[in-house]
């Protein structure tokens, strides 16, 4: 007899994560169990080359609750996202980063909201009732804003944050949308909104607790010029019909 579906999945894409992994899965647990009748943990990880493998492995090896899979290089958070939530066995679905930058305590909110009858919920930082507790550095704050502007000007008004690495779903809009995705790079947040969009699901946008954290991964320019040729193409994917 099969197991019924868990209540919650929560979808950690991994890349070298080793500073701070054990303390998230060990807060994850703590955590989940209060807040949901079932839950679990799909952990993809994007081609990491520190421990984060073999954390991941110790862990699951103890917590049946965790899942794991491996990505055979580094393709993107895109990437290891859409395979987790495609991989995903729960009613409702959210992914978040590894690091915590956004803080468990935020899920009631959000899960909250999806109850109320969204089919998507995404993190606003800009929204009354957010609170940023450490800012990025200004010139990543003035480029992510202009990445924002564009974003909204060319495939979703009204939406205010579109890079916040905290987002759920309810489970069919979640299949929805990530059988249609296609970037792998930072632009993938925008190209899911885009498709939430254009499928006409009821989104909220939800005021969250978030802190910049320090030892990002991201290199600046590279990451810059990538995602606006990523909007490009999500652009062109769209006036071909890609998304539909």
């Amino acid at each position: 007899m099969p197991m019924p579906a868990p209540a919650l999945s929560v979808v950690l894409p991994i890349y070298n994560e080793e500073a701070v992994l054990e303390e998230t899965l060990a807060q994850l647990v703590a955590v989940l169990g209060d807040l949901v009748p079932s839950y679990e943990v799909v952990c993809v990880d994007d081609g990491s080359r520190d421990r984060s493998v073999e954390i991941l492995e110790t862990f699951a090896a103890k917590n049946p609750n965790f899942r794991l899979f491996f990505l055979p290089r580094n393709r993107g958070k895109g990437a290891a996202v859409r395979k987790g939530m495609l991989e995903a066995d729960g009613q409702t679905l959210i992914f978040m980063d590894a690091d915590l930058s956004t803080p468990l305590g935020e899920i009631a909110r959000f899960l909250g909201a999806l109850e109320s009858g969204h089919q998507v919920v995404v993190g606003n930082r800009h929204a009354p009732g957010s609170k940023i507790t450490r800012h990025q550095p200004w010139i990543r704050e003035t480029l992510g804003k202009g990445f924002t502007m564009i974003s909204r000007l060319f495939l979703a008004p009204g939406v205010h944050d579109f890079t916040c690495g905290f987002k759920a779903f309810q489970r069919d809009a979640a299949r929805e949308i990530f059988e249609r995705s296609t970037q792998d790079g930072w632009a993938f947040d925008a190209e899911l909104i885009l498709i939430a969009h254009l499928k006409g699901f009821k989104m909220a946008q939800v005021p969250v607790e978030w802190r910049h954290e320090k030892g990002t991964k991201v290199r600046l320019l590279p990451a810059v010029f990538g995602s606006f040729k990523e909007l490009l193409a999500i652009k062109l994917h769209q006036l071909r019909g890609g998304y539909r």
